[in-house]
């Protein structure tokens, strides 16, 4: 009887679930850049995320790519995790860092005075809903403007 009942949970939540798009990103509220060498940042990011699923969410500490432009940047890693309500806005305030590709200091010289350029980050973000684990693929892309980070370059 207990195989037979885990067996039906097992089916009512793949079946009832679109697990394609359990979280959407509804509001970027910015990111503050904490410290920064030629190895790596630490960033906090603010923003809103809804949790379309009908249970609790749990993001694990995972690893996505940094591109710009179609080059790859580096790493950014999740270090913490991250707890999302059900079917409801969660705000996110949260610290990762980013370990970047050789020749970074001539690729933010580069970029500088650019007017855009097209930030893409791509991978698996490692889940869990209630004791299954999940990969979400992220394939998030946006434009930004390198003209306006101020990372304070010409100072030393």
């Amino acid at each position: 009887m207990k195989t037979f009942s885990f067996l039906f949970l097992i089916f009512l939540l793949t079946s009832c679930a679109s697990f394609e798009d359990p979280v959407e990103v509804i509001r970027y509220d910015g990111s503050k850049l904490e410290s920064i060498n030629t190895e790596e940042a630490s960033i906090r990011v603010v923003g809103t995320v809804h949790n379309n699923t009908w249970l609790p969410i749990k993001i694990k500490p995972s690893t996505l790519e940094v591109y710009v432009d179609g080059k790859k940047w580096g790493d950014l890693y999740l270090d913490e995790k991250i707890r999302l309500k059900s079917n409801k806005d969660n705000e996110l305030n949260n610290l990762v860092h980013v370990t970047f590709e050789d020749g970074l200091m001539a690729k933010l010289f580069v970029y500088r005075f650019k007017e855009s350029a097209q930030l893409q980050l791509q991978g698996n973000v490692k889940t869990g809903l209630l004791f299954i684990p999940i990969k979400i693929p992220v394939n998030y892309t946006k434009t930004i403007s390198p003209k306006n980070l101020n990372l304070n370059l010409d100072k030393q």
